[in-house]
């Protein structure tokens, strides 16, 4: 048995982004930091749910309230949160975490090691409802239980190697509530009666509008390796403020309405800078923006046209046409952020020659009209996405896209959908009429991979790829380190030779906070942090 023992690490480098490029933090001042105040944020959405476990992607909230087991430092190690420290044995199916013991959550009860097991238990529930979002079930998809070995010790069991667990558990999805929580029903942890047990409180949340987080008194365990300070946090309010219209927020930044805002454009960033406002970059750890296929369509399912497709989409043009140089390219399937991240950065080279090589040997001939055609067919594949979401390759990326491609004999059709309209594509992949599509994936852990592209999936609809399925399985039954790395990038490797998933660019998150706004910080998932932020005169 392979035991390993990971103690408490007490110190962190701390990144300034100032008004450049990409960074975590906001500059430091010569100033002593302020107590009180209330910082009003503006958010593009209002998150599908406010527990992030079950559907709160892009939303910060969750980051204020509730505490994780571990945490990541700026440079992507793992540290100790409500966790002093932990032993990983039984090569990753077993995991034993030492608790702080002077943890509480905001209803007054103790952090425990039976907390823990009432938390795990509760996710496990509720994705066999089909409550939680894809990080979970793929965290805790071989989940055999937890043991209480002492009041602040817990042994988690898992049937399969979990050699990814450490970095699962630093997510907010894994937060950890109070056991009140645990006994929530979906509804209302959907909808923010949450109770944890971090610097900020939920006191109030209306769907669609506003949510907003009190300082909580008494607040003193921060984790050393992330934290500027300890106590409580220096704002006295958070208020979550949905705005929809891009313009609205960074007019109101510029106004003095607003603090802090989210989704800052990149025409407006050089206009914001220049009128002192900071702007911070956040690459979120993800399977990269892009196109997929449905395995279904016969144009889905043509490898040829789908590596095509990749060799003819000119990524750099996307980046500098609709974003800055600032931004970064993508150079493989996953952010380089991830842990593990394979670069192919060769592979996914914008090369239009290849791709017309490849259409000539899949037989699509150019007619006079720019467009190929085989068997007298038209190449025209459907292209869907949700119009209005940030998720996925966007609807100007795609536009550019449709304009690249057709200059190599493929005439894309983009059809914009609802979130209702693809959620219902998704439930019946075999009958919906669509070619390709956009989408990405979040996660701090390079195994969401096997969620993502096993055929249980609901993107893949039960398809069946023998090949796919045996490169999933190397990195799922992984049972060191060694192995885990080499199958993680051969399955990356192999997904992109197969276009399984045709990268569009990195999912870079961009915020802008007021000049007086010190302290704010980005963490690895590309969240807005605020317990060491203070408002300066």
């Amino acid at each position: 048995m392979r035991t390993r023992i990971v103690s408490a690490l007490l110190a962190t480098t701390v990144l300034a982004a100032g008004c450049g490029g990409p960074g975590t933090t906001t500059a430091q001042q010569d100033e002593d930091p302020v107590s009180g105040g209330t910082l009003r944020y503006a958010v593009r959405a209002y998150p599908e749910c406010v527990d992030a476990a079950v559907r709160a992607r892009l939303f910060s909230g969750p980051e204020q309230f509730v505490e994780t087991l571990t945490d990541q430092n700026a440079d992507g190690q793992i540290v100790p949160r409500l966790a002093t420290s932990w032993e990983v044995a039984d090569g990753g199916r077993t995991y034993t975490f030492a608790l702080r013991d002077d943890v509480t959550f905001s209803d007054g009860t103790p952090l425990t090691a039976e907390v823990v097991r009432a938390n795990l238990d509760a996710l496990v529930a509720l994705s066999e409802e089909g409550h939680t979002d894809t990080p979970v079930n793929s965290a805790l998809g071989s989940y055999l239980g937890s043991d209480v070995v002492d009041e602040h010790t817990v042994r988690v069991r898992f049937e399969l190697p979990e050699l990814g667990f450490l970095r699962n558990a630093s997510d907010p999805y894994l937060g950890i509530y109070a056991a009140a929580t645990t006994q929530a029903s979906f509804e209302d942890r959907c909808e923010g009666k949450l109770i944890g047990s971090g610097p900020f409180v939920i006191t109030e949340a209306v769907r669609g509008q506003r949510i907003v987080l009190d300082r909580r008194p008494g607040y003193n365990w921060a984790p050393e390796a992330v934290s500027e300070h300890q106590g409580e946090a220096y704002l006295e309010r958070i208020e979550f403020q949905v705005v929809p219209e891009s313009g609205v927020r960074v007019g109101g930044l510029q106004s003095g309405q607003f603090d802090v805002i989210d989704e800052v454009p990149a025409t407006d960033q050089e206009a914001l800078k220049a009128g002192g406002a900071q702007v911070v970059f956040g690459t979120i750890p993800n399977l990269n923006p892009g196109v997929y296929h449905n395995p279904y369509s016969p144009l889905g399912s043509d490898v040829g046209l789908r590596r095509a497709i990749s060799k003819a989409i000119n990524r750099e043009e996307i980046r500098d046409t609709l974003y800055s140089p600032d931004y970064p390219l993508p150079t493989g399937l996953v952010a380089a952020s991830t842990p593990l991240f394979t670069d192919q950065s060769d592979a996914l080279a914008y090369d239009p020659e290849g791709a017309q090589d490849l259409l000539e040997a899949d037989g699509w001939v150019l007619g006079p009209d720019g467009v190929r055609t085989r068997d007298g067919v038209p190449l025209a594949p459907k292209l869907t996405y949700v119009a209005g979401s940030t998720r996925g390759a966007s609807q100007q990326d795609l536009e550019l896209i449709q304009q690249q491609l057709r200059q190599v004999g493929i005439d894309v059709q983009l059809v914009p959908t609802t979130a209702a309209e693809e959620s219902a594509n998704l439930k019946n992949v075999k009958e919906a009429d669509y070619d390709f599509s956009s989408g990405a994936g979040l996660s701090k852990d390079i195994d969401f991979l096997i969620g993502l592209f096993r055929s249980t999936n609901r993107r893949l609809g039960d398809f069946p790829d023998p090949e796919l399925e045996k490169q999933i399985d190397a990195l799922d039954f992984a049972e060191n380190d060694d192995q885990r790395a080499a199958a993680a990038d051969a399955l990356q490797r192999f997904l992109i030779e197969q276009a399984d998933w045709i990268p569009v660019r990195e999912a870079t998150r961009v915020f802008a906070t007021a000049a007086n706004v010190h302290g704010y910080r980005v963490d690895p998932y590309g969240e807005s942090v605020f317990y060491d932020t203070w408002i300066g005169q």
